[in-house]
């Protein structure tokens, strides 16, 4: 016991330990997943950053030493180029000629009517003033032009300026020496051409231009096919120690520290895949399932529909992942801080909820009835079943569903008379209004009468639940409300009728109570009298010997009483063992009136029996139909009026076996015919006779255990039994 307490003391931080244990694996199996690349060892020089870094460098050497080769020394026209040069002319050019064709166009009319009226002085002045604003304007774009000339140069100075100075920067990160082998010169930022020896010695990363294998330099194709193409050979390489500031080597330690960082989290991966693992094994050995917590957790987790929980465990799977993935960037950092803890705390409420779901699933494959007990509350089968229960009266769904859809369009129609009065569309609004006019003329009135109904239905129900079983719900026309007034009537009908039964029943358990005290009361009463009577002294022999014949008497008659009591209670419980056999019914009634033939001759009654055949035959218990027989005949005998004939009949029908004994009753009988099948109910309400009152209730029993039926029919004082058994079991 002590045991089972420790365990289940340690079981709930084991649950949360595991919660805890497997969001850490899922962060760092994400964040190591995510930074695989930096696992390699110098990751930073397999990667695109060092690439962009080394085709940039190697296109500055090209640049710098090439395409500006003694740039400083050159003339503004050749360090922009003839190319250049001559386009910027011709475009010059084209500027000015446009210049002189706007201002002669300016002029030409003038000129054309001072020419045609001879007017010499007009002309001479024309031509002044056109060659003044001609050599203003021609100056004017000369200048303009001039300006864009020095622009370009001061771009291309520029262009020059930070190529140089983005080479110089590079050259503490970067060793080069490039050769060109057609004009033997050489470009590089070393004092001699590097051995291989001292590359391999002082290089932390190295690559040569030309090279033949792809493999190696696929990245830098289009560099290897210029240098393949232009006769260049050339070595560039990383030195391990820089000449001051260098970008590549600050990069490349960032690397080396994230390598290093992920080393430490695959050792933590490795830990808590571990820890997981133990947590799991000992969580399984205390059958933490069992657990208080969990079984209180899966019951909340089980009130969420089924369907629901299974179209959910994707988009809250995915959200997870993301979280994960997202969430990493602020975990996987130093110094730890409350920021981890909120991290961690997030991602541990999904794992959980995960946890249960994979729970869930694992107790479903063990238990499939669990699941298909779900899926019958899931949410798919309950709307389901809805909808089945709402088309089972199909003209109240068609009804429900044409309101709906009338209601719906009656909201269209106000939007679209709102549109047509901004729009002022008359045909619109005339649509609008017509709608209107018939949805309030015929769909408002119908369900206003329908709740009229239901509001009368529903005082009609309060007044019956409040006792009042007099109220009478009036229906109006057809239709299903009134069909439920109707049915309302109907209950409260059959509820007087029940109560009636009810106070019936209660009244015959009250005799039952009388009638068994009685019955039972008078022969013990008799016993106890009698033995004080044998307790007294002086007793003659035939006082004693007439003493004890009443005893016996009376005790045969309370052992009867008792028997029947208990054969009464077995046969209405239905625990009677039944041996049935084909019984010549025939032959077993005339052996019972035999049995009973010598209290027949001593009765004043009359037996007329009638058999149709002398073989009747039906699947019965002997002993139990004999029992049936003894009964009836014996209340024949008990309660028929003297001087008068019991008539017993026995015939066959299709199926069926049917005996009847009709006589008159000695006794008046003022209560229904079905009350003499009730327990100590008797026809001789002053209870003289002998009889315990058990025997018809016996005798129906019996009937009805083997599957056939008895009943009584009464005329005034004629009583009628009749019995009728199976041919077929």
């Amino acid at each position: 016991m002590d045991t089972k307490s420790k365990n289940s003391r340690f079981t709930l931080p084991a649950l949360f330990a595991l919660v805890v244990s497997l969001s850490l694996l899922m962060l760092t199996a994400a964040d190591v997943y995510q930074n695989r690349e930096y696992l390699q060892k110098d990751s930073y020089f397999q990667s695109e950053n060092f690439n962009s870094e080394v085709r940039l460098f190697v296109e500055l050497v090209k640049d710098v030493h090439v395409d500006f080769a003694g740039y400083e020394r050159k003339t503004p026209e050749e360090k922009l180029g003839k190319a250049t040069v001559e386009q910027f002319q011709r475009e010059r050019e084209d500027a000015l000629r446009e210049v002189r064709e706007r201002l002669e166009s300016e002029y030409a009319y003038e000129i054309e009517n001072a020419r045609n009226a001879s007017d010499t002085k007009e002309l001479d002045r024309l031509a002044t003033e056109q060659a003044a604003r001609l050599k203003k304007a021609l100056e004017k774009e000369t200048a303009n032009w001039d300006r864009q000339f020095q622009q370009m140069v001061a771009e291309k100075d520029a262009e020059y300026e930070e190529r140089k100075n983005s080479l110089a920067l590079r050259t503490g990160s970067f060793k080069y020496y490039v050769r060109d082998n057609k004009t033997g010169k050489v470009y590089t930022n070393m004092s001699h051409e590097p051995s291989e020896t001292e590359v391999s010695k002082n290089a932390r990363y190295a690559i040569r231009f030309p090279e033949n294998s792809y493999q190696k330099y696929g990245e830098f194709a289009d560099i290897n096919r210029t240098y393949q193409l232009s006769q260049w050979s050339g070595i560039f390489y990383v030195p391990k120690s820089p000449e001051g500031y260098s970008q590549i080597h600050a990069d490349a330690v960032y690397f080396d520290s994230k390598r290093e960082r992920l080393l430490g989290e695959c050792a933590l991966l490795t830990v808590t895949l571990l820890v997981t693992a133990l947590l799991l094994w000992y969580l399984k050995l205390s059958r933490a399932a069992a657990q208080p917590i969990v079984v209180k957790s899966l019951a909340l987790f089980r009130r969420i529909p089924l369907d629901i929980r299974i179209i959910m465990l994707l988009p809250i799977g995915v959200a997870y992942l993301a979280l994960i993935f997202n969430l990493r960037f602020f975990f996987f950092f130093l110094p730890i801080d409350a920021e981890h803890f909120f991290t961690l705390g997030i991602i541990s409420l999904f794992t959980a909820y995960l946890l249960l779901q994979a729970l869930e699933a694992w107790h479903m494959y063990l238990h499939p009835g669990s699941l298909r007990e779900q899926w019958q509350r899931s949410l798919f089968i309950r709307q389901k079943v809805l909808l089945r229960e709402s088309y089972t009266n199909r003209s109240l769904f068609f009804k429900v569903s044409l309101l709906f859809i009338l209601t719906v369009g009656f909201g269209m129609s106000v939007a679209l008379g709102l549109v047509a009065m901004v729009k002022a569309s008359e045909e619109l609004f005339s649509l609008s209004f017509l709608y209107g006019l018939f949805y309030l003329a015929t769909v408002v009135p119908y369900v206003l009468r329908r709740l009229g109904l239901m509001n009368r239905i529903m005082l009609g129900a309060s007044e019956m639940s409040a006792g009042n079983l007099d109220a009478t719900i009036e229906k109006i026309r057809k239709g299903n409300l009134s069909n439920l007034a109707h049915s309302l009537n109907n209950i409260k009908l059959g509820l007087k009728s029940a109560m009636e039964e009810q106070m019936k029943s209660e009244r015959m358990k009250s005799e039952l109570i009388t009638n068994v005290s009685h019955d039972l009361k008078t022969p013990l009463t008799s016993i106890i009298n009698y033995v004080d009577l044998l307790k007294r002294e002086n007793l003659t022999a035939d006082e004693i010997k007439s003493y004890v014949d009443v005893l016996d008497r009376k005790t045969a008659r309370l052992r009867v009483l008792i028997d029947d009591l208990f054969d009464a209670a077995k046969m209405s419980s239905g625990a009677v063992e039944l041996h049935i056999e084909q019984v010549n019914v025939a032959s077993l009634l005339n052996q019972a009136i035999a049995e009973f033939s010598e209290k027949i001759e001593q009765s004043s009654l009359t037996f007329r029996v009638n058999v149709e055949q002398p073989k009747i035959v039906a699947p019965l218990d002997g002993k139990k139909t004999w029992r049936v027989f003894e009964n009836l005949i014996g209340n024949a005998l008990k309660y028929s009026l003297p001087n008068t004939r019991v008539l017993i009949d026995l015939y066959e029908k299709p199926g069926e076996v049917i005996m009847t004994i009709k006589n008159v009753s000695a006794y008046e009988i003022d209560f229904d015919a079905q009350e003499l099948f009730e327990r100590f109910k008797r026809a001789d309400q002053s209870r003289n006779t002998e009889g315990s009152g058990l025997g018809l209730a016996i005798a129906k029993s019996i009937v009805e255990l083997q599957g056939g039926r008895l009943s009584i029919e009464i005329d005034g004082d004629y009583f009628k039994v009749m019995v009728v058994f199976r041919k077929n079991a």
